[in-house]
């Protein structure tokens, strides 16, 4: 894994936002079936706190997945909806006792799957244990005992298995957004990050980087020694780099290096720092590298593809005047474009 990190790589989830979505309409639809019924009956019966402790339940249950589902802010966290679940369980073991210990298991398990482990962990502790407490008054010490360990073991497979199902994902999730030579990012996820870089900092650069003559050093030393030079370059990018500035490997020997929020002289200044690294370092059978790069700033109301568009034309001028050097993008007047202290107007044509 490099050192930079894309949002929410490491995120706890085991579905993503569209299976998210759908996993909570079930849940909802279910608990309606369920929670509503069993709550009007209760009151019916005269179990008023119970039925109204599960009637309060769906409602914020409901309103918490309807606020999710339409991508609005949720109302008040998952907590009071939690709370109220752990709390009508108890209830229900204490009012009724062994028959209504069978739910216990599948809310474990919901639980389980559906929040972080820290979380889970402590929801099916205090339920585990307030319900074992209550099942003591409608059954003998050894059975309650039995039961308390029944979910216990439960709890603690599923936990098991949950927690190996995330560490395969998130195994998984690194190798579908990095380059396994490399070690930096892929294609992938480029489009979202440079999207979501324009949202959050609107004044940034991209630099396309491209190593030099990189097809004679595969002619003649073959693949093997070009893929240690491509990672020693990459080891001396990084190295030069933030966790804010992401390294992209767009294929064979070019990059692309996005830095957030910095105007491009200050990503000029970065390159020209990067460009003397590389020209110093030592490579495999003595070999001389360099790269070629071009850079260009973020415009208002610009497409992503002619983002990139200037970036290869400041890497193809930079080609054009011997390589071994970094250009910025300039438009059709022959002067570079200040974008950050010009961002009201519309970028101008590529030429």
């Amino acid at each position: 894994m490099t050192k930079n990190r894309l949002e929410n790589l490491n995120d706890e989830a085991i579905l993503d936002v569209q299976q998210q979505k759908q996993v909570l309409k079930i849940i909802a639809s279910i608990t309606l079936v369920v929670f509503i019924p069993l709550g009007i009956k209760n009151i019916l019966i005269g179990e008023i706190m119970l039925g109204l402790v599960l009637l309060a339940f769906e409602i914020s249950l409901l309103l918490e997945i309807t606020a999710l589902i339409y991508n609005k802010k949720t109302l008040f966290g998952h907590y009071i909806p939690l709370a109220l679940l752990v709390f009508s369980a108890v209830l229900s073991v204490k009012v009724f006792g062994t028959l209504a210990t069978y739910w216990l298991y599948p809310i474990i398990i919901s639980i389980i799957f559906l929040l972080p482990r820290s979380e889970a962990i402590t929801a099916n502790f205090i339920m585990i244990s307030a319900s074992g407490f209550a099942a003591l008054t409608h059954q003998d010490f050894s059975i309650t005992i039995r039961y308390v360990f029944s979910l216990i073991v439960t709890a603690i497979i599923v936990h098991v298995v949950v927690g190996a199902i995330r560490n395969l994902q998130q195994e998984l999730r690194s190798l579908l957004v990095t380059d396994a030579m490399t070690g930096a990012y892929n294609r992938h996820e480029l489009p979202t990050i440079l999207t979501r870089t324009l949202k959050n900092h609107p004044c940034s650069c991209i630099v396309i980087i491209d190593i030099d003559n990189f097809k004679s050093v595969n002619d003649h030393y073959g693949h093997d020694v070009g893929d240690k030079v491509i990672i020693r370059i990459v080891d001396i990018i990084r190295a030069h780099t933030s966790d804010e500035e992401l390294l992209f490997r767009l294929g064979g020997d070019e990059f692309l290096l996005v830095v957030q929020g910095q105007e491009q002289d200050s990503v000029l200044t970065l390159m020209n720092r990067i460009n003397k690294k590389i020209r110093q370092a030592e490579y495999p059978r003595n070999l001389s590298m360099t790269v070629s790069s071009g850079i260009a700033e973020s415009q208002p109301f610009e497409e992503i593809k002619e983002w990139m568009k200037r970036a290869d034309l400041a890497l193809y001028q930079s080609k054009h005047q011997g390589r071994d050097r970094t250009s910025v993008y300039v438009n059709q007047f022959g002067s570079a474009i200040d974008l950050c202290e010009q961002s009201n107007l519309s970028h101008a044509s590529s030429t």
